[in-house]
């Protein structure tokens, strides 16, 4: 999906081990492939999560979609992206498979296979390692594409002994990760220009108290209610609602679109305190 903007050799894979790509977890976690590496025939992104304290480099907009599924996961606790493959290991297993391992086409150095996601999931036992691989449905047809999907499928099945996975578009739930990407942009509100330092806690915590007193109302006008006795400029209700449901203080449904002649009961409030000061 994503093509390299620069060729690779031998001495650019060294600069990258030395410069620590692919290594690391958490915050501390450097992917192999950025967005400045790469040609992508989707739109490339950086995105941060708070979950695991970086700036994510996603090269497609199915990559960013799935990522946002697995960021708002509470199972997972993290996410790497471009993981690299031992290059010895894959090179192994395109010649028992009677294929030619991938190559930079200017240098013709093999490359070093990625892996779209490496995700840690908590579970009962502590925590358990999944991988997933992203392709379009449309690609599938390609005989090249199911080698070098086969190389990554055996590498961590069969000599890692991981549980892989395939996601195409089919797999992908639309209208959630559309209601994510607009969460998403207001989880952190300190992009926002505000008159003093706790504006935004407060009208959160004012949208809290107030909401109980409002059942029979839509959502929008619940909004207006807002507006005309609580004080909130014009958009700052939709603003609040999309912070404190991307912090999941607030429940939305997120596989139906947000519709503000909805009843105001489509808005339940999921946490007794607003960890305000902490989200903005």
């Amino acid at each position: 999906m994503a093509k390299r903007r620069y060729g690779i050799d031998e001495d650019k894979i060294s600069r990258f081990i030395k410069e620590g790509r692919g290594q690391g977890s958490g915050a501390g976690y450097q992917p192999w492939l950025t967005v400045q590496d790469v040609s992508s025939s989707g739109r490339s992104s950086r995105i941060y999560s708070r979950k695991t304290g970086r700036e994510h480099h996603l090269l497609s907009d199915m990559e960013t979609a799935v990522f946002l599924l697995l960021d708002w996961s509470d199972a997972v606790i993290d996410i790497r992206e471009q993981f690299p493959l031992d290059r010895d290991m894959t090179r192994s297993i395109a010649a028992k498979m009677g294929i030619r391992h991938p190559v930079d086409m200017q240098s013709k150095t093999d490359i070093v296979m990625t892996t779209d996601f490496l995700v840690d999931v908590q579970n009962e036992n502590g925590s358990t390692l999944i991988v997933r691989t992203v392709k379009p449905g449309s690609e599938l047809d390609d005989v090249r594409t199911l080698e070098k999907l086969e190389i990554d499928r055996r590498y961590w099945n069969d000599w890692k002994g991981n549980d892989w996975g395939l996601i195409t578009d089919n797999d992908l739930p639309k209208q959630r990760i559309k209601n994510l990407r607009w969460l998403h942009e207001m989880q952190s509100l300190e992009h926002l220009v505000t008159p003093y330092p706790s504006y935004w806690e407060d009208r959160c915590a004012r949208f809290i108290s107030c909401f109980p007193q409002v059942a029979g109302m839509t959502i929008k006008q619940f909004m207006r209610y807002l507006e005309s006795s609580q004080g909130f400029a014009v958009g700052e209700v939709l603003t609040v609602v999309r912070h404190l449901a991307a912090n999941k203080v607030i429940h939305i449904d997120l596989d139906v679109e947000f519709e503000l002649n909805s009843p105001v009961t489509a808005i339940s409030i999921s946490k007794l305190e607003t960890p305000v000061r902490r989200m903005a």
